[in-house]
Order: structure tokens, then sequence, then C-alpha cells
């Protein structure tokens, strides 16, 4: 067992996560020099974890039933979403993307919008959860079966520059749920967007092919759409002059939300708002679950393979 491997395994214990040999096979960190002793990792009924942890089996077991129910609503939304013009891709991610939620878990999206049209669409698709009821309010401590769209990028700007462990393993986990037909009928996209976070690759040795494979990353449920007849007459009048000055409006309305929240100065959170991108994770759990990691690669007498984080504290 090399060290990639054993590290592929301690950091997701830290997510109570034990893995298939398929899944090792995929989104193992690269593995570095040397061997790491087979006795601290055991496997049963498949899946692969720390000696003393076989709990974990069924803890996934567990998660991925309720994971099923929470696709469900996911997906009863991502056709909704189908009405909002400038659309261009919507990948489902976190703990929804990975099946590994709890009864409390929440909806997280990564969108790809059109460029210069990023705050408008943000608002349109604000709108539409809110009408729907399944928008995650500011402030929820815990929001079972909302949608948090915390995460904005355009068909321009599809470069994450965030690099560590777990924004690599969270990025490789994404599940490609809608794409507009227009443009996603070869996949273009989704190439240029693995090309541009290529970064990926230095941390996982399955990079791209475990974003774009349909064995691993469940094609099946992708809805390539033809844009609803609501979304392109929205498409139509907004690419004149309305649409410039509605993103207007909207950037400095949602700026000057966005500068007044508390939470967007919270220490370690990533929090991000131009014209490029949006990101919203005032709570990331990136920096508990890299110091997790590393306290347990301590623990065990691996000081050496402990990581940073891709933000300072």
């Amino acid at each position: 067992m090399n060290k990639g491997i054993f590290k592929t395994i301690i950091y997701y214990d830290c997510l109570d996560y034990p893995l298939t040999s398929e899944e090792l096979n995929i989104f193992s960190f690269e593995s570095g020099e040397g061997e790491i002793k087979r006795n601290l990792i055991e496997l049963a009924r498949g899946f692969h974890f720390l000696k003393g942890r076989k709990n974990l089996v069924e803890t996934r077991n567990e998660r991925n039933k309720i994971a099923e129910k929470k696709w469900g609503e996911a997906l009863r939304v991502v056709r909704w979403l189908q009405t909002v013009p400038y659309i261009r891709l919507v990948f489902a991610s976190g703990s929804l993307a990975l099946r590994n939620t709890t009864k409390e878990s929440d909806l997280d999206f990564l969108i790809i919008v059109k460029h210069g049209r990023i705050w408008l669409t943000r608002f349109l698709i604000l709108v539409l959860l809110s009408l729907l009821g399944v928008r995650r309010k500011r402030g929820q401590s815990a929001a079972p079966d909302k949608v948090c769209v915390n995460h904005f990028i355009t068909d321009k700007s599809l470069y994450i520059p965030r690099k560590s462990i777990y924004t690599a393993q969270l990025y490789a986990r994404l599940v490609p749920v809608m794409g507009d037909k227009k443009v996603m009928g070869d996949k273009k996209l989704l190439d240029d967007f693995c090309e541009a976070n290529k970064w990926v690759g230095d941390y996982i040795i399955g990079w791209p092919e475990c974003l774009k494979n349909q064995k691993y990353k469940h094609d099946d449920i992708m809805i390539y759409h033809r844009k609803s007849k609501i979304s392109d007459l929205l498409e139509k009048i907004l690419n004149m002059k309305l649409g410039d000055w509605a993103e207007n409006i909207l950037r400095k309305y949602q700026l000057r939300r966005i500068k007044n929240y508390p939470l967007t100065y919270k220490p370690g959170g990533r929090v991000k708002a131009d014209d490029e991108s949006l990101e919203f994770h005032p709570n990331s759990p990136e920096l508990r679950i890299i110091e997790k990691y590393n306290k347990k690669m301590i623990e065990l007498g691996f000081g050496g393979l402990t990581e940073k984080s891709s933000f300072v504290k």
C-alpha cells in the first residue's frame, strides 16, 4: 500500500466514509515514494478503512439510502432550473455528490453560467428556489433538503484557484446533472472545465477521467435539455440592453448585501464575489477537515504526510 492510497483512506476517514478498491483506483492521491504497512488498514464487505473503524461500512450504507431520497428532490429542482436563462452546466456537489448525506444535509450545487450574466442568473435562481420553498436562507444552521447554490462561475472563467486535498477531492467528486444541450452536446464545456482545473491532477490520479467517465460519474442522470420556451424567451429579451441594465443593478444590490453580511468576513471562510465567480462558503469545512486529517497523520506517526489548507486561518 503506497502513501497515496494510505493518505486517501485517512482523508475519507475524516468524512466517516470507507472506500471501495475501485474508488481508490480513481480518487487516490498521488502516491509519492515509499510504502505503508498494511496492518493499519482493514477490508470488510468490499470497503477499505482504518483499523478499528468497521462501523463506517454501515454508516456509509445508511447515508447512501438517505442520499437516494435527497437525489430525488435535487433532480426535481434541477428540472425547474431548466426555465432559468443563461445556465450552461450544473454540478451536484458536497455530500450530495458523494452520497454521504445525513437527514440534516442540504443540497449543494456548483453552477456555470454565461459570462456577463452571473449576477442576473443568480438572482433569478434564488427567486425560483424561494417560490419552490427550497431555498436555504441566510443563517440557517441546518437546512435539510434545502438547496444551497453556493458557487457560481462563468463559461469564460472556469479556473478555480483554491488548491488543497480538500478542494481537489471536492471537484473530482462533482456530478454533472444538467447541461444546456446547445453548448453541451459534445461535452465541450465539461472538457474545458477539466482542462482549466488540471491542477486537480496534481493531487488525484484519476483526474479528469473521474469527472467525465460515465461509469463513475452516474452520467445516466445528466439532463441534457432543450431550452424551455420560458428560458429561451428570457434570453432573447435579456440579451439586449435590458439585460445589461439588470445585470448592473443586481450586481450593486447583491454586492451591498454581501459586504454587509457579517459572515462574509468570518475567519476560515471562503467568500468571493465578482463578475467571474461567486463563492459563498463562510462556514467552509476545509480547515476543520484538513486539521483533523493532519491530527490523524501525526497520531499514526506520519507527520511528514500532513497537508496545508488553501487559505490561511
